[in-house]
């Protein structure tokens, strides 16, 4: 269906969309992930954005962005989907868009452009957002009124998610970042069996989620260090007898429990003399899962859009993997 509805927007006559601009990301590579190769795409997107004037100092924003698979041509999951308006007080969208938590505190501790992560929501659909930035500040704010899977849509309560994030510019040399999550889920009885099972007829968690993340920049290094904090409630649930998270990266094996997850990020980007070569690396600490893995990447720019990228990530307890990519940006 996806298909379909690109090749007819591809249809209209360009005149249609003279305030809108094409762009994407094309990225095939090789990984090595325990031992094992393969060919792979590496987070391909296409996409639509743009804008219109709307009278009153408004302006109409909209965008549209949709995975794509160079490695076997399929049709990949969509990414982003919203329309806006902008102005002097700020921004508000409606759809799916980048989550207040990734834009604030992702932004700092996952520059990364495959292995790594941030621990927040990344994309998140079903809501409606604002945001208002200057030279000192970003700040966002998100409602969820649905979740994605209907079988932890809380019939009770409709909105499901809030998100807050604050990013504030220290001078010219770093930023703090701050951002809460309150995440609500509601399971009925029968539609999902694992890894949770449940005591109840109806149960239910809730996740409060605060990250707090800084980054200094000197000359042509950065520095950053964020730290993350979880709390779940948990009503009505305990975990399977082989899975002692049960999906809440906690203990919330006993009716009732509450249980915590803390996860410490720190990391350095820059480049590396006159090659023309960036690398990164991340160390994060997550003291439920007793995994810390560390990432190394280095990233060549070939000019015009395109670059080679080789990232390696290394997991306690896991496979490590390898992945080599050429990039190309349009």
């Amino acid at each position: 269906m996806a298909i379909l509805v690109f090749a007819g927007v591809l249809s209209v006559p360009s005149a249609v969309f003279a305030e809108a601009s094409w762009y994407g990301s094309l990225r095939a590579g090789v990984d090595s992930t325990g031992g094992n190769i393969s060919v792979m795409d590496v987070g391909s997107r296409l996409g639509i954005k743009g804008s219109a004037e709307a009278g009153e100092g408004l302006t109409a924003v909209y965008k549209f962005e949709h995975g794509v698979n160079t490695a076997d041509t399929a049709w990949g999951g969509g990414r982003l989907g919203y329309v806006g308006l902008s102005g002097g007080f700020g921004s508000v969208t409606i759809g799916q868009i980048w989550s207040a938590s990734y834009n604030s505190f992702g932004a700092v501790v996952d520059n990364s452009t495959w292995h790594g992560g941030s621990g927040t929501s990344g994309r998140h659909g079903q809501l409606v957002s604002y945001a208002f930035s200057n030279d000192l500040m970003a700040l966002q704010v998100d409602v969820v009124y649905g979740e994605d899977d209907p079988a932890q849509a809380n019939p009770n309560d409709d909105l499901q998610r809030t998100e807050f994030g604050l990013s504030v510019n220290v001078g010219e040399i770093g930023k703090v970042a701050l951002s809460h999550v309150d995440d609500k889920h509601f399971i009925v009885a029968g539609t999902r069996t694992s890894p949770i099972t449940l005591v109840d007829d109806e149960a239910s968690y809730r996740a409060k989620t605060t990250s707090l993340a800084a980054e200094v920049s000197v000359s042509n290094l950065t520095a950053y260090i964020g730290s993350q904090a979880t709390a779940f409630d948990c009503t009505g649930v305990y975990a399977n007898a082989g899975n002692a998270n049960a999906g809440f990266t906690g203990d919330c094996q006993d009716a009732n429990a509450r249980a915590k997850a803390k996860t410490t990020y720190f990391g350095m980007r820059g480049g590396l003399g006159d090659t023309g070569v960036n690398y990164l690396f991340q160390w994060r600490d997550m003291k439920t899962a007793n995994n810390k893995p560390w990432l190394l990447g280095l990233y060549k720019g070939l000019g015009d859009g395109a670059s080679l990228n080789v990232e390696h990530s290394n997991v306690d307890g896991g496979d490590n993997s390898t992945t080599a990519w050429l990039q190309v940006n349009f």
